[in-house]
């Protein structure tokens, strides 16, 4: 005869539990092996790509902060404040500028150091010019009256028309201390040889007239020696031919005689005006040379 058990029925002790079934829709899940763990991996979401606008920003960003940052310091040290600058308007720091090669930069130190080179040359000879001018040169020497003005001898008297009184106005002019124009009565040869022959008294015409002329020392003297005693002795005619002159034959007294003097007459110059064109030297004492005045 059959049994039948009923749904509500146990099994009957020391039965084996009987698997429960999954409900619908699911399949039933493995059970793992004893002594074994399963690691499940966290869901991860997916890195978005790097945007570069994104970046451009967010460094413009900073550079708006930093330079808050900079006007609040300088703010609180007391220096005048501007309008900061709108965000997005500053430009991201681009890589350094490239340095020129080496020899590039060698030729530009040469370069440099001859142009300092020279300009301190160029500063240097100025200076030293304007020394040696300043305290060694003296006042220009003039050129002689007949050549001032482009030849004013032409149309205007300037010096002596005979031959005696151009030699005697350079003694005068001596004996009265005025050596500008002593010397214009000569060329600048003859002034050039007469300060070479009397260099003794100076360095320059001016300064040996002005140095014979201290010499002279009293009123009676000047007049003596601005009028020596064989003075008349010189020829007055006008003559085309140059007239040489001897000191020592003129009898000079009061002070030095100037040596041999030359005058000739200056050409189409307004009534034949004479000046010295050669000086020669003679003795201070005149020793050796003849004394005797020329024939008139």
């Amino acid at each position: 005869m059959m049994e039948f058990v009923a749904d509500n029925e146990h099994p009957p002790p020391g039965a084996p539990d009987a698997e429960p079934t999954p409900p619908a829709g699911l399949s039933a899940a493995r059970p793992e092996p004893p002594g074994e763990l399963s690691v499940r991996r966290p869901n991860v979401p997916a890195t978005p790509p790097i945007d570069p606008e994104a970046v451009r920003q967010f460094q413009e960003f900073q550079q708006f902060q930093q330079f808050q940052e900079l006007m609040r310091q300088q703010q609180e040290q007391g220096f005048p404040q501007g309008t900061p600058p709108p965000p997005g308007s500053l430009q991201p720091w681009g890589p350094p500028p490239k340095q020129r090669p080496w020899w590039q930069r060698t030729l530009r130190s040469i370069a440099g150091k001859i142009a300092t080179a020279v300009i301190v040359v160029l500063l240097l000879a100025g200076v030293g010019w304007f020394a040696i001018d300043y305290f060694l040169g003296g006042p220009p020497q003039q050129a002689p009256a007949h050549e001032i003005g482009g030849g004013k001898t032409e149309d205007t008297l300037l010096f002596e028309t005979d031959p005696r009184n151009a030699v005697q106005k350079i003694y005068d002019d001596i004996a009265q201390g005025d050596p500008e124009s002593a010397c214009q009565r000569f060329t600048p040869d003859a002034r050039a040889e007469f300060t070479d022959h009397l260099h003794r008294y100076g360095a320059s015409c001016e300064e040996i007239v002005q140095a014979i002329h201290t010499t002279v020392a009293d009123a009676r003297m000047k007049n003596e020696y601005a009028n020596p005693d064989k003075l008349t002795s010189v020829t007055l005619r006008p003559t085309d031919e140059p007239v040489t002159v001897s000191s020592c034959a003129l009898g000079v007294t009061g002070g030095p005689p100037l040596g041999a003097l030359t005058v000739s007459k200056i050409e189409r110059s307004e009534g034949g005006q004479y000046i010295v064109t050669r000086h020669e030297s003679e003795p201070a004492d005149c020793a050796g040379v003849p004394t005797a005045p020329p024939t008139s």
